[in-house]
């Protein structure tokens, strides 16, 4: 009796094909169904905190929820918000050394379902907050003392501040208004840099890839781009800016009033408008514009 040929016999490379595919195929499909047990076994509970009445400062490292900083007509700072979990309940710790209190959340699964703490954060006048969120939204509201606010890839805002302001988020867009913080400095992975009615003394915004346009009566600016447009108008004469990006276009408008400056633009591809700033090598006015291949603008209003 003859031997029957395989259709498709087992050569060396489907037998490495199946060696590897196998486990990656049960792997996907035990991940797969792992987060659908997820999805379903979702919880939450709520939080609340009141810190020492001798804290001087606040730290509040978030897992991935939405964090709202405002400063209130309170003694001791308080947190209010909702917990989100899957399957397994996630913690919410507070520790206090000295005067320093830590507020943090986390989940035993992070691969797979919710996993994060919303949360509002009402302080007193003055009081230091360095907050983090694994890629939420963060805000900040009228606050008086520094704060540092970050997130993984959320957007984040601020309104009215008047303490010392850092905001960093790795891809997110940053959006600022009436800030009259001693210095103001605004980071981006990518997104998107609005500043309206920016009064700081030192104005630092970057973003590697998006768009900066602000409204500032700052003296001193500085802001990059890894390849977007810069806008900035200023309603006070600068004493010191300096705008660079790498192949977006650069605007500066400056107030009507004839200040000399000394300015240098340099493109490396775009145009440079005529300008009708009064030029001043000797001029302690300094303005430098570099771009990588947009046009480069610098008028008065």
């Amino acid at each position: 009796m003859a031997a029957i040929t395989p259709a498709f016999p087992m050569t060396r490379g489907r037998r490495v094909a199946l060696a590897l595919g196998v486990p990656v195929c049960l792997l996907l499909i035990a991940y797969n169904g792992f987060a659908l047990v997820a999805t379903f076994g979702e919880g939450k509970y709520p939080v609340s905190y009141t810190l020492p009445a001798g804290a001087k400062s606040l730290t509040l490292s978030d897992a991935g929820g939405q964090v709202a900083i405002k400063q209130m007509p309170v003694s001791q700072a308080t947190l209010t918000g909702t917990a989100r979990y899957s399957l397994i309940r996630s913690t919410v710790t507070e520790h206090t050394t000295g005067d320093r209190t830590t507020i943090g959340s986390h989940c035993p699964l992070t691969l797979v379902g919710d996993c994060e703490l919303d949360a509002t954060v009402s302080v007193p006048v003055g009081l230091p907050v360095s907050a983090s969120t694994g890629g939420g939204n963060a805000s900040v509201t009228g606050t008086t003392g520094p704060v540092t606010l970050s997130s993984g890839g959320g957007d984040l805002s601020a309104d009215h501040v008047a303490g010392l302001l850092s905001l960093n988020t790795s891809g997110g867009n940053i959006q600022v208004n009436a800030i009259t913080a001693p210095t103001l400095t605004a980071s981006s992975g990518g997104g998107d840099i609005t500043a309206d009615g920016v009064s700081s003394g030192t104005f630092t915004a970057n973003t590697s890839g998006g768009n900066i346009q602000a409204t500032v009566s700052s003296p001193r600016v500085t802001a990059g781009s890894g390849g977007g447009d810069i806008e900035i108008v200023f309603t006070t004469d600068p004493s010191n800016v300096r705008v660079s990006t790498s192949g977006g276009n650069i605007t500066i408008v400056l107030p009507k009033d004839r200040t000399a400056y000394n300015y240098t633009a340099t493109t490396a591809g775009g145009n440079i408008g005529d300008s009708t700033i009064p030029y001043d090598p000797s001029s302690k006015n300094v303005i430098t514009a570099t771009t990588g291949g947009g046009h480069i603008s610098i008028f008065e209003q």
